[in-house]
């Protein structure tokens, strides 16, 4: 382990108590069989090479809905998340996996262990994004692929409109939870590849990908994004019952004529080489 990943001083507590409250939820709504990053997860997969035998580890697996997708393109896999309660659900999912609870800026693999290292929308939590790219890099192996993606622009993700739902709960001048949390300017051109290669990666493909989100009812799409720290943390702070009224306010305009709700989004992808 490098010795800056070791003094990281990490994300994983904060992470864990706040995706531990709903872990179900999100594991059956977000990461269900058709959660919101299956379109981001089959990109990648189709971007990047994994056969039989691929070892592939995703940073900050949740409960593992990408690692079972892997799995069944007969890759060998392992995840990394701040959550027990998420890896718990994962390790159902992948019997065989080597899924663990951990801090991303101190991955607990040897170097040069895999032949692919993704993270969806994962990275920007750590504490030092870089110093996460660069454990990243160290467990890939020598010319491996490190995949990864981040929210994408604000005026094309209806999500800003959904996170914003949450202004009236931060704290008078802070302007906290205002939008999606991804760090500033992640989403612009040449932004994320600029940090890759401060990390020692050397990107190869970069693009905006736009994909759906689509739910049966309110109910369902309520219980998933209630599920999400931002919303969590906001609860905590105002009451459910309050973060629920301002949420489903904010989602009624997604309703499509059959009364199912869909969101129309788009992440920035990055696949570099190690």
């Amino acid at each position: 382990m490098s010795e800056t990943a070791a003094a990281a001083a990490g994300s994983a507590r904060p992470q864990a108590d706040l995706w531990s409250e709903r872990a179900q939820d999100w594991a059956e709504v977000m990461e269900g069989w058709n959660g919101w990053g299956i379109p981001l997860y089959r990109y990648v997969l189709d971007h990047v090479t994994v056969s039989t035998g691929t070892a592939v580890l995703d940073v900050g697996c949740g409960a593992g809905r990408f690692s079972r997708i892997a799995a069944d393109r007969g890759a060998t896999v392992a995840g990394l998340d701040a959550t027990e309660p998420l890896i718990e659900i994962a390790r159902t999912r992948v019997l065989d996996g080597d899924f663990r609870v951990g801090e991303m800026e101190a991955l607990p693999w040897a170097d040069d262990s895999f032949d692919v290292v993704t993270g969806f929308n994962s990275f920007f939590i750590a504490a030092d994004m870089t110093n996460a790219l660069r454990e990243a890099r160290r467990v890939a192996r020598p010319g491996g692929t490190v995949a990864l993606t981040v929210f994408g622009r604000p005026e094309r993700c209806q999500s800003t409109e959904v996170f914003s739902a949450l202004k009236r709960f931060a704290p008078p001048g802070t302007g906290q939870a205002s939008s999606a949390p991804s760090a500033p300017g992640l989403h612009e051109e040449g932004v994320l590849e600029a940090r890759a290669t401060e990390a020692g990666l050397t990107p190869r493909h970069a693009t905006y990908l736009p994909f759906a989100e689509e739910y049966p009812d309110l109910a369902t799409m309520l219980r998933g994004y209630l599920a999400a720290p931002p919303f969590v943390r906001a609860a905590r702070a105002a009451g459910e019952d309050a973060v629920r009224e301002a949420l489903s306010e904010a989602l009624r305009p997604l309703e499509t004529p059959s009364g199912r709700y869909r969101l129309r989004d788009e992440v920035r992808v990055l696949i570099a080489s190690a």
